[in-house]
């Protein structure tokens, strides 16, 4: 169980440094101020947090009040070549200068620790994140992503904090031309959707089909204009009654929302998403004996029964 709510994009970035330097840039900096505004301050104070020390486990990890960041940072395509460095200015600009070039890594992901009044993580287990993943055989297309613990970020049962990630997936859904997108809290970033993670698909092989297959069918998913009318359009998707929103984005895409929170879409609300979306979903069942309480999944639902 992931238990954290976790924003997904999907974009073809295109095969140049620059290409994906662009988009790359925009959501770690712009984007990561949009999703958690709190952390700025603490992120450009200096000198940085140190962080946590391995020798020393009670010493501070920073500043009372402050934040602690660390970046994991891997370059090359396959291997144990993760690398964690501390948040600095300096660690920080170097990473966005190596973003155009050809060593730009395939995988960053930025943690930040909120610390309480003695400089220690307010939830030591817990950190929000904000990263990108380029897929290993397919470097064109990355994947942004974020993630909230419910711990640090009170998202459940707050309307207005899950409306907030989902007004930002479709904003960003636009900017960044994404082909496929969800908030949900039973995806992976690592491992992919509920819906892979049950039928055996990696989201290596199921990301640069995402323009014309849906990868899931989360509380929120937002899916490419060939998607779209792949489904027969919002009007179609509105009458089905699957759905507590349908949203038409600029340039054809289209955001479904299934419940007015997350927390809500269980029951027969999966089952009622999976027969609008089965047309444009892989097929494979989602056995009741393998589907754990936390995946968002329709019991014994398979897509091919309904497309």
């Amino acid at each position: 169980m992931t238990g954290e709510l976790e924003l997904e994009l999907d974009c073809r970035t295109g095969g140049r440094a620059e290409d994906f330097a662009r988009p790359a840039t925009a959501w770690l900096t712009e984007a990561r101020a949009e999703l958690f505004p709190e952390y700025e301050p603490g992120l450009a104070a200096e000198p940085a947090a140190p962080g946590p020390d391995e020798e020393n486990p009670d010493a501070p990890w920073g500043p009372p009040h402050g934040v602690s960041a660390q970046l994991l940072i891997q370059r090359s395509p396959r291997g144990a070549n993760m690398r964690q460095t501390r948040y600095t200015r300096r660690t920080w600009q170097r990473l966005l200068s190596s973003l155009g070039t050809p060593s730009a890594p395939y995988k960053c992901v930025l943690l930040m620790h909120p610390l309480d009044a003695r400089g220690h993580p307010v939830e030591p287990e817990h950190a929000v994140s904000v990263e990108f993943r380029r897929l290993p055989d397919a470097p064109e297309w990355t994947r942004f992503a974020a993630s909230a613990p419910a711990p640090l970020v009170p998202w459940r049962d707050s309307e207005a904090v899950q409306q907030r990630w989902l007004d930002l997936l479709g904003a960003w859904a636009v900017r960044l031309n994404a082909s496929y997108g969800h908030v949900t809290d039973d995806a992976d970033t690592a491992y992919g959707t509920a819906l892979e993670r049950m039928l055996s698909l990696a989201p290596q092989e199921t990301v640069p089909h995402s323009h014309e297959t849906l990868r899931g069918y989360a509380w929120a998913t937002l899916c490419s204009p060939d998607v779209a009318a792949r489904l027969g359009g919002p009007e179609v998707l509105r009458a089905s009654g699957a759905f507590h929103e349908v949203t038409e984005l600029p340039g054809g895409r289209l955001l479904f929302r299934a419940t007015p929170r997350l927390e809500q879409y269980t029951g027969d609300a999966p089952a009622r998403v999976l027969r609008a979306l089965a047309s444009a979903l892989p097929p494979g069942r989602t056995r009741r004996e393998y589907l754990h309480s936390w995946m968002r999944l329709a019991p014994d639902g398979d897509a091919a029964d309904y497309a």
